[in-house]
């Protein structure tokens, strides 16, 4: 889960189109918020991901749904207060069921940053307080198949690729293989491992968590800053990483 930023409130979502989708939700129970501008607007906001998990939504049954942090079943006057509407994947939503925010608060992403409440260790989320134990397991994102094996295969890949990188690393410090096309390909495929932990990635908290405490990683940094290859743009992406990446430790 990384802080995600508001999207800006739907220009067709004025306070008289508020009133009458409350109204309309109190006297018929419909889905009022099964908006096309609503549901493109949070996904925008979001990458496409789950404001949770960080799933890629629409993706392998994966299915996207308009989240009420406040249930909208206790707070029927919140169904389509913009505040209160959040990008999320079916099983979560699922988890979360009618809990009441109000009276024991979990994480809501686009007003708390999550690594204020999480830290990370073994493809699982430890809750630093209480509100981040409480939407651990109100969300259940520490479920083994769901998500925890996800979480897994992820960091399997990111360490088979370093291994890879470190290799081209290694051989071009040493100049073993030391060429513009070995320089290239090295910088190709670390700059491309390092994006995948910024914050439009799926999974990118764990991805940049991972990498940002993996020493393979720090060694081939070292690497790159005594060759002159360690650049502004590989400093930015890693900034990116930073704010997306979680403690390791409470």
């Amino acid at each position: 889960m990384i802080k995600l930023q508001p999207a800006p409130i739907p220009a067709e979502l004025t306070k008289e189109v508020i009133q009458a989708l409350t109204d309309e939700y109190k006297r018929t129970d419909k889905a009022v918020w099964q908006k096309e501008y609503i549901g493109k607007a949070l996904l925008n906001s979001s990458y496409n991901k789950c404001c949770f998990s960080e799933c890629k939504l629409n993706e392998e049954g994966k299915y996207d749904e308009i989240e009420h942090y406040h249930p909208k079943s206790l707070y029927p006057d919140e169904v389509v207060s913009w505040s209160n509407l959040l990008p999320i994947n079916k099983a979560c939503n699922t988890a979360k069921g009618n809990h009441d925010t109000k009276l024991e608060p979990i994480i809501n992403p686009y007003l708390d940053d999550p690594k204020d409440h999480f830290y990370f260790k073994g493809y699982r989320f430890y809750g630093k307080t209480d509100v981040g134990r409480r939407t651990i397991d109100v969300v259940n994102l520490n479920d083994w198949e769901t998500w925890v094996v996800p979480r897994f295969e992820v960091g399997k890949g990111v360490h088979e690729i370093l291994e890879a990188v470190l290799e081209l690393a290694r051989n071009y410090d040493t100049g073993r293989s030391n060429s513009t096309r070995s320089r290239n390909n090295l910088l190709s495929r670390l700059r491309g491992i390092m994006i995948e932990g910024t914050e439009k990635y799926v999974y990118s908290a764990t991805v940049a968590t991972l990498l940002l405490n993996e020493e393979m990683y720090q060694e081939i940094k070292i690497i790159l800053i005594r060759n002159g290859l360690w650049n502004e743009n590989f400093s930015s992406i890693e900034k990116q990483m930073r704010y997306c990446a979680l403690d390791t430790k409470p």
